[in-house]
C-alpha cells in the first residue's frame, strides 16, 4: 500500500486499485491589514494614487492623534477638510475648497502652529516638530502635486513616513484593498474620480479603531 496526501493505491495480486478519499484543504494562511508587514503594505501601495496615499496617511494619523490625545475642533476641522478633497471634481469646486483649507493644513505647509495647538503641546508626548512631521505627510502629497508635475518618488516618501509611523506605534495599517483601483497611472496621478459612496467608505471602512 502507498499513501499520498489525496489518494492511497493497493497493490495486490498483480492489480493497481485506486481508492481516492476526499481531504480537507490546508488551512489558509491568508494576510490582513491586521497581520501585513511594513514592507509587504508598502509594497501594494507602490501603484496606488496621490489620492489614495493621502488618505491612508489620513487614517494613519487619525489613529495616532487618538492614541496621544491630541483632540480640538482645528484637528477635526483638517481631517473632514482633507477627506472632501476627493469630492473635488470640478475646478471652481476645488478652487473653493482650496482657499477654506484651515489652520491646521497651514502648519503643514510651514506656517505657524495655531495658538489653540500650541497651548496642548505640554499635555502630548511630541514636540512641535514632530507633529509637524506627521501633519506635513498628508499635507505634501495634495498640496505638493497641486500646482506641479506630480512626484510619485516624494508622495511616496511621504507615505513611508506615515506607514513607519504606524510600525512604530504599534498602530494597525489601514484596509489597502479599498484603494486598489484607485492608481497613480490614472488621471495623471490622482487616480480615477470616485463618487461620494465610495469616498465614504474609503473613510469608514478605512478608519483605523
Amino acid at each position: 500500500m502507498i499513501s499520498t496526501t489525496d489518494k492511497t493505491v493497493f497493490i495486490a495480486a498483480g492489480e493497481i486499485r485506486f481508492f481516492f478519499f476526499l481531504t480537507k484543504p490546508p488551512p489558509s494562511h491568508s494576510i490582513t491589514h491586521e497581520t501585513m508587514t511594513r514592507d509587504s503594505f508598502l509594497k501594494q501601495a507602490r501603484p496606488l494614487s496621490l489620492t489614495a496615499r493621502a488618505c491612508i496617511c489620513l487614517h494613519i494619523t487619525e489613529a495616532y492623534f487618538r492614541k496621544i490625545g491630541l483632540s480640538h475642533p482645528l484637528v477635526d476641522e483638517f481631517f473632514n477638510h482633507l477627506w472632501e478633497h476627493p469630492l473635488q471634481a470640478e475646478p471652481k469646486a476645488f478652487s473653493t475648497w482650496e482657499a477654506n483649507r484651515g489652520d491646521l493644513v497651514d502648519f503643514g505647509l510651514t506656517d505657524d502652529l495655531p495658538d489653540d495647538l500650541e497651548e496642548l503641546m505640554p499635555t502630548l508626548p511630541i514636540d512641535e516638530a514632530q507633529l509637524f512631521s506627521i501633519v506635513e505627510a498628508p499635507v505634501e502629497i495634495l498640496w505638493g502635486n497641486f500646482f506641479s508635475t506630480p512626484d510619485e518618488q516624494t508622495s511616496f516618501d511621504y507615505l513611508s513616513f506615515s506607514v513607519d509611523l504606524a510600525d512604530r506605534e504599534g498602530l494597525i495599517f489601514p484596509k489597502i484593498d479599498l484603494y486598489q483601483a484607485s492608481l497613480f497611472a490614472d488621471n495623471n496621478g490622482w487616480g480615477k474620480p470616485i463618487s461620494q459612496p465610495i469616498r465614504d467608505l474609503w473613510r469608514t471602512d478605512g478608519k483605523i479603531n
